[in-house]
């Protein structure tokens, strides 16, 4: 596992996280913009991920939900959480931009919860992808809510499961 660098720059209400994935470039790009590579390794170790739409274009939508199948987890087993992704720019394996929102089962967006602007960068160094990933909320609070949610711990997780993709 590379270790996960995370900035929060609060004046900005910006939190950027950079990691190193033991992929190659173009197929870390795929671990995001193919469905079937993006449903075995989004969200935190013991959850998994279905995607009910699909459409990693400008423009188009990612309508996802993770349910926790771990029983360790306590409180959290068998429970979902849905989520949508509305895809703004991608330019093909280099970097792609996304309003990030929470949603229900049925992609109704939770306008109470922080919906963020979310840009990754893939940048190739030598065979691995360090991957850039900088999140732009509205105000610093929305951060700060974010992260005593658990959002980098779950988001350093499922890294951890790109990583096993390549293993």
């Amino acid at each position: 596992m590379s270790e996960v660098k995370v900035t929060k720059d609060l004046e900005n209400s910006k939190l950027i996280i950079e990691y190193t994935a033991n992929g190659p470039k173009d197929k870390v790009w795929k671990a995001y913009a193919d469905k079937d590579w993006f449903e075995k390794w989004w969200g935190p170790e013991g959850w998994e991920t279905t995607a009910k739409e699909f459409n990693f274009a400008p423009g188009g939508q990612v309508h996802y939900g993770m349910k926790c199948i771990d029983e360790r987890q306590g409180d959290w087993y068998g429970k979902s959480s849905w989520g949508v992704m509305q895809i703004k720019e991608v330019s093909e394996g280099k970097s792609f931009t996304y309003q990030d929102f929470f949603s229900d089962e049925d992609g109704v967006l939770d306008m109470n919860m922080p919906a963020l602007i979310v840009t990754n960068e893939f940048i190739e160094e030598d065979g691995k992808t360090r991957i850039i990933s900088t999140s732009l909320a509205d105000k610093p609070a929305q951060i700060e809510e974010l992260i005593k949610m658990g959002m980098i711990e779950g988001f350093s997780s499922q890294l951890d499961k790109l990583d096993k993709l390549f293993a």
